[in-house]
């Protein structure tokens, strides 16, 4: 009897053993999955920031006219906010090592052209600079048309004079095919971006566009916007976005002390210096592939509308026109994938299949 006790004791103990290490191990991923997955994606983080997540720590604060300073190459962690963060504390939110904050200053609607201020603008601004952040505002905006464009840019001007910005002010444009955008050509949307940014620069400020990557990769003329900063917008762990972007929001759900619920949280791959020899040059910038042209000259009737491109490659997001079926057109130089075209006297792009 005692032997079948020790021995029943025995297989208990192995079962209790067994399923410790069970659990441990479950534990264990869940404490790893955490670790890696949410708070530290590649050492920046996902869900959660604070100064132990910090790449980069820049608590420069610029005091005079961005316009007046050179781009360059550097990294650095900010948030983007409107009046849905409800109340900020700003001074905690500049404590964790965020450096820089994008805070929306109004928006004109998606179904009426009316144009609003953000109900937080003023205070956020405001408690934002206080707090030693590098700050800028973005309008979210749906400009049918480059009248509206001059309209909204206005309206920004007006609410920022009084601010001295050391980030830029951003053109939002999120709602292409919806709403009072509804069958307006992308074309046509992004001269209202170039106008709404070329206006707000005559001012002497700096400016980005922010959109996702479906709308810069299909909806804009995204090779209009050569030359201008660039902020992405792509939530995942590492984005596969073909263009050149400055800018890159991650993630919608992260955790700031000093904010109350979700934040957008961004990376910057841009900072400003005061010195030409400070510009560091950006070390994702897109190289283009050589493309060895046959040099021909030819009149082509298209049977079909095309795109033209700012560059000969049919990869990354660099449409700048579209030329109607029916036009004649010159062919200048053919390629296996691509051809070169002159366009009111300049040089463009179009993939050979589109040419028929």
């Amino acid at each position: 009897m005692r032997k079948r006790n020790i021995k029943k004791d025995l297989v208990i103990r192995i079962s209790i053993a067994v399923i410790v290490l069970i659990v441990s191990f479950f534990l264990y991923s869940l404490i790893s999955f955490y670790f890696k997955k949410v708070k530290n994606n590649f050492g920046k983080p996902i869900y959660n920031f604070d100064q132990s997540t910090a790449l980069y720590k820049d608590q420069e604060i610029l005091d005079h006219d961005i316009s007046e300073l050179y781009l360059s190459y550097g990294i650095s962690y900010g948030i983007d906010v409107s009046e849905w963060q409800g109340k900020i504390d700003w001074e905690e939110v500049a404590n964790t090592g965020i450096s820089f904050a994008i805070i929306r200053c109004g928006f004109r609607g998606i179904n009426s052209s009316k144009i609003y201020e953000d109900a937080n603008f003023k205070e956020n601004i405001e408690g934002a600079i206080a707090s030693g952040l590098k700050v800028g505002v973005y309008f979210f905006g749906t400009a049918k048309t480059t009248e509206e464009a001059i309209e909204e840019s206005e309206f920004v001007m007006n609410l920022i004079k009084d601010y001295k910005l050391s980030y830029p002010v951003v053109y939002d444009i999120e709602t292409i095919g919806e709403g009072r955008l509804k069958g307006v050509d992308g074309g046509d949307i992004t001269d209202s971006i170039l106008t709404f940014t070329e206006n707000v620069s005559s001012y002497g400020y700096d400016t980005m566009v922010y959109t996702n990557k479906n709308t810069f990769t299909y909806k804009l003329y995204t090779g209009k916007l050569a030359g201008k900063l660039i902020w992405l917008a792509h939530y995942t762990e590492k984005t596969d976005y073909k263009g050149e972007y400055n800018m890159w929001q991650y993630t919608k759900n992260g955790k700031v002390k000093g904010i109350k619920g979700n934040v957008d949280l961004n990376i910057s791959y841009f900072k400003y210096v005061e010195n030409e020899n400070e510009i560091k040059d950006n070390p994702m910038s897109i190289k283009l592939p050589y493309v060895d042209f046959e040099e021909i000259d030819e009149v082509i009737h298209l049977k079909n509308a095309i795109y033209y491109r700012n560059a000969p490659s049919i990869d990354i997001p660099n449409i700048v026109g579209k030329i109607n079926k029916g036009t004649t057109i010159r062919r200048t130089g053919i390629s296996e994938f691509i051809s070169r075209i002159e366009v009111e006297g300049k040089k463009y792009y179009v993939a050979n299949e589109e040419i028929k």
